[in-house]
């Protein structure tokens, strides 16, 4: 499986949801795409053959252990929107993308990092 091109269609569909304002880059998801380009590196000097299997983008974290897929997604939303129910259908919405590319769900953890109202002009 092709962790990248899934995660690129998980941050598409997840930008493109009503009342998700966008993926949360944070500190914790540069760190989390800081640690697995570390780890590739160590894993190409210890061993060529093997690439840990984990991807980071801003506000979305896909690893996989045993063909189980683990996802943390971190979003912004907007105030007009239940961010609880807002939550839940990012959550059905990554499910549903994971079951579709064949793979088995550890877990999907969102995070609501931000709730804000319409910009002013």
């Amino acid at each position: 499986m092709d962790l990248e091109a899934l995660a690129d269609t998980l941050s598409d569909a997840l930008a493109a949801h009503p009342g998700v304002v966008r993926l949360e880059p944070t500190v914790r998801s540069v760190i989390d795409r800081w640690t697995p380009a570390a780890i590739d590196q160590m894993h190409r000097t210890l061993r060529p053959a093997a690439r840990p299997p984990v991807v980071a983008r801003d506000g979305l974290v896909l690893s996989m252990t045993d063909l189980v897929l683990t996802l943390q997604i971190d979003l912004a939303t907007d105030i007009r929107r239940s961010a609880l129910e807002l939550a839940q259908e990012a959550q059905d919405l990554a499910g549903r993308l994971v079951q579709d590319a064949g793979l088995t769900i550890g877990s999907i953890d969102v995070t609501i990092l931000a709730i804000e109202g319409a910009r002013t002009p």
